[in-house]
């Protein structure tokens, strides 16, 4: 099929995905009454969470239409609707199977969706086109599973955590209440078997006695022990691990390879980036961000367009601060400081000359997001020239 036919089918199914996004979603919510054995405003109880469905759908559309499809799976506003679905899956004691399953059924009711459209599009369709397209929904419904997978999972931690220190909490009162009578519960004991004349039946009574305090103080002894090691921060997080910067920004460009190719830029990843602990979905949030936007802001006038990623030299053993560079557009000076606030785009005027959407959310999670890791963000750029933005990310994670 040419690619203005390729185009159009692509088209023809987004724009169907569009505008029965609330049918599907009503499928969608109907098939989960039977994974989740809840009704559909239990699993969703507000109008806001069900509509949230249907506008997820719709975005799913959007995506298809641009064609930077594989860039678009960075797209703030369905990775910031992916989170909030976790958020709320935990609140209602979901499971992971559970997710699993959900999405599952959301892929086969997309699937289903695509082959009616496809069969009522007025051309024949190319098998070639309609794989490919398959293909776009899958990775795009994958990368919903996993954005709401982390965020449920760093919720169901958050949680665990919270009752630990409810536990070590707990703990530490009842030692500090209870050391103190029963050392002196034994001291006087002691001092009875010592002093007193008692005759053996008294005698036997008293060493039951000292025989409990002495087992009571040995369990307080074991409490205390568990207080100990329970405060040592827990470094065993499935959400949280050693991660090679290098690499990760090597993944994300390979899952933006098709964006990359399209607007023809030159990502060049420094190898010795370092490693850092940290949480694998936030760096890749914010990482994919920064990319996403270089890429999509890169000039098209000029003849060679690049992004670098290096490690900027610090004394400081405790960060590591990256500089991302590129020869894009460039952000004016009014808006440098805007740019990291909710809503808020640069190059609004310019985006239908470079084929862009978006909803100004993405350099404002990142903000966030390396706010919760105890980071900081600083941005120059200069207009027609690029943009440079220094990360400061810390080794460790924040106890």
């Amino acid at each position: 099929m040419p690619k203005s036919s390729r185009e159009n089918y692509r088209h023809h199914i987004a724009r169907a995905l569009i505008d029965d996004s609330e049918l599907i979603a009503d499928l969608w919510l109907e098939k989960l009454g039977d994974v989740v054995n809840e009704y559909s405003r239990d699993i969703f109880p507000t109008e806001q969470y069900l509509d949230h469905i249907p506008s997820m759908i719709d975005e799913i559309g959007r995506i298809l239409i641009y064609p930077d499809a594989e860039m678009a799976l960075a797209n703030s506003f369905i990775g910031r609707k992916a989170d909030q679905l976790g958020t709320l899956r935990h609140q209602q004691k979901a499971t992971v199977n559970q997710l699993l399953r959900e999405y599952d059924l959301l892929s086969k009711i997309l699937e289903d969706f695509i082959v009616e459209k496809t069969l009522q599009y007025e051309h024949k369709a190319d098998n070639d086109d309609c794989i490919d397209l398959m293909a776009s929904v899958a990775r795009i419904v994958r990368s919903i599973l996993q954005g709401t997978v982390d965020s449920f999972v760093e919720r169901y931690m958050t949680t665990i955590q919270e009752q630990t220190e409810k536990i070590v909490s707990f703990n530490e009162f009842l030692s500090h209440e209870l050391k103190s009578p029963l050392q002196a519960a034994q001291l006087n004991m002691e001092l009875l078997m010592e002093t007193k004349d008692v005759n053996a039946s008294d005698a036997r009574e008293l060493l039951l006695i000292q025989t409990s305090i002495q087992q009571a103080s040995s369990l307080l002894q074991n409490i205390e022990n568990l207080i100990q090691n329970s405060e040592d921060p827990m470094d065993d997080l499935p959400t949280h691990q050693e991660v090679n910067l290098s690499a990760v920004l090597r993944d994300i460009c390979k899952q933006l390879s098709e964006a990359i190719s399209h607007r023809d830029v030159n990502i060049r990843i420094a190898d010795d980036l370092g490693s850092i602990e940290g949480e694998t979905a936030k760096l890749k949030l914010i990482f994919t961000n920064l990319l996403t936007n270089a890429i999509k802001y890169s000039d098209p006038d000029k003849p060679k367009r690049w992004v670098n990623v290096d490690l900027v030299e610090q004394e400081n053993n405790d960060i590591v601060v990256l500089r991302v560079e590129d020869n894009g557009l460039g952000i004016e000076e009014h808006m440098q400081n805007e740019v990291f606030k909710l809503r808020v785009r640069a190059h609004e005027s310019a985006d239908e000359k470079l084929e862009i959407t978006g909803y100004g959310m993405g350099l404002y999670l990142v903000a966030e997001a390396l706010s919760d890791m105890g980071g900081a963000i600083d941005l120059s750029s200069d207009v027609d020239r690029g943009t440079e933005l220094r990360l400061q990310l810390p080794k460790k994670l924040r106890s």
